[in-house]
């Protein structure tokens, strides 16, 4: 089985960096006391042949989903609740500030669990990350393109059942304007605990713990909730997978991220082959156009071009798929502009681009402003191998394309 999570931090890094140690173990527990028991409740009450026996029994569709939701909620609680108790123990401010650290921040979170005993793939979200499907198609003659299968919502405020829920949940209140959420992107997130804890509780940390003063517009807490929404797709041969932040998806629309995945794929399949890379009609830069996906007229709804009066023109030179995405959401052939993005320092970059690289997520990611994870393997290859390190190897490292600049990676923020 496999297992792969995406954080993305707001109002500080300690929520992500907690999710980050404890979120992934803690799933991987459930799920296996969860299997476990269904087994051994399956083995006390049926017969089986040999091969029988020998197969593994996956636990109901529901049970599963159930089990990822209960595990995401129980952290939550960890996260905002949990320490409580301790510093409302303790008159020390210096105890209650780091204790709460992981309250006062908050993060979203993206998960994808994928089962090779049923093909299935599991794709739990809380908050605005977004997880997309490519699925390859041949024609008769030969020539692949791809399908783009959307595998998550964005819990923000222009997610009418998000606005539904919450509205139903606050009667009376003015929840959704302006595209914020109470003034803030998502509407589901780990931590946030200001939108969570009762306003007692913040009255009392305020007085004796450094507290916040409650926002004025919390009237009814709790507003945010870390329960994920869950979708299930069944994997097929050729099928890859894009786990990535808001950032990324302000530059690159759904069909232009598989696109350019499709085509990162088809230009290494031919220099694997010894053919060589396909140089595009404009010498080695790609139009939109010529990505290997169908584009609707409202595909290229992204901000972040428009803001920098740039074009979108793309470039596959990179040995590494997630290198290769970002590389064209940060001008792709416009290596002036790219150039000019990466340099703009903190906190002046946050206006240019949404950050997409601070990373809290993966050690070994240096200057990064934000995890992106992109994983081009065929994902029914894990039936065979679990492929687990080489998915890894698709992390993006921010000094592929500083160095190339002549920039000096900076330290995360």
């Amino acid at each position: 089985m496999g297992l792969f999570a995406l954080f993305d931090g707001h109002a500080g890094w300690e929520t992500s960096a907690w999710l980050s140690k404890n979120l992934v173990p803690a799933v991987v527990g459930s799920l296996a006391d969860l299997y476990s028991k269904y087994a051994e409740s399956d083995a006390k009450t049926k017969k089986s042949s040999k091969s029988q026996q020998d197969e593994i029994i996956s636990p109901p569709p529901n049970a599963v989903d159930d089990t990822i939701k209960d595990t995401f909620k129980r952290l939550d609680d960890d996260i905002v609740h949990a320490p409580l108790e301790r510093v409302f123990a303790s008159p020390s401010k210096d105890a209650a500030v780091n204790l709460l650290a992981p309250a006062n921040a908050g993060s979203c979170a993206l998960l994808a669990f994928y089962d090779p005993q049923t093909r299935l793939l599991r794709i739990a979200l809380t908050g605005d990350l977004r997880a997309v499907l490519g699925r390859r198609k041949t024609d008769d003659d030969g020539n692949i393109t791809y399908d783009v299968h959307v595998l998550s919502a964005d819990q923000n405020a222009y997610n009418k059942d998000e606005e539904q829920r919450m509205q139903a949940q606050h009667p009376g209140e003015e929840i959704m304007k302006n595209g914020r959420v109470l003034g803030w992107g998502p509407s589901r997130a780990f931590g946030d605990a200001r939108m969570k804890w009762n306003l007692d509780i913040q009255a009392r940390l305020k007085k004796e713990y450094l507290g916040r003063t409650p926002y004025k517009n919390v009237k009814t807490p709790p507003y945010f909730t870390a329960e994920p929404e869950i979708t299930t797709t069944e994997v097929k041969p050729g099928d890859f997978l894009i786990l990535a932040t808001d950032g990324l998806w302000e530059s690159l629309s759904n069909p232009e991220a598989v696109g350019l995945v499709g085509m990162w794929l088809s230009h290494n399949e031919r220099e694997r082959k010894g053919l060589g890379r396909i140089e595009g009609s404009h010498s080695g830069v790609f139009l939109r156009s010529e990505l290997p996906v169908i584009l609707g007229e409202d595909d290229d709804g992204t901000s972040r071009f428009a803001q920098w009066s740039a074009k979108k023109q793309f470039v596959s030179v990179d040995h590494n798929a997630a290198t290769h995405l970002v590389r064209n959401a940060l001008g792709g052939a416009d290596k002036d502009l790219t150039a000019a993005l990466l340099s703009i320092n903190s906190p002046r970059s946050r206006s240019y681009i949404n950050p997409l690289y601070k990373s809290h997520t993966i050690a070994a990611m240096t200057g990064v402003k934000k995890t992106m994870r992109i994983y081009q393997e065929d994902l029914s290859a894990l039936i065979d191998d679990l492929t687990y390190s080489a998915l890894l190897r698709t992390i993006y490292n921010t000094t592929d394309i500083t160095s190339e600049y002549g920039l000096v990676p900076r330290r995360a923020e």
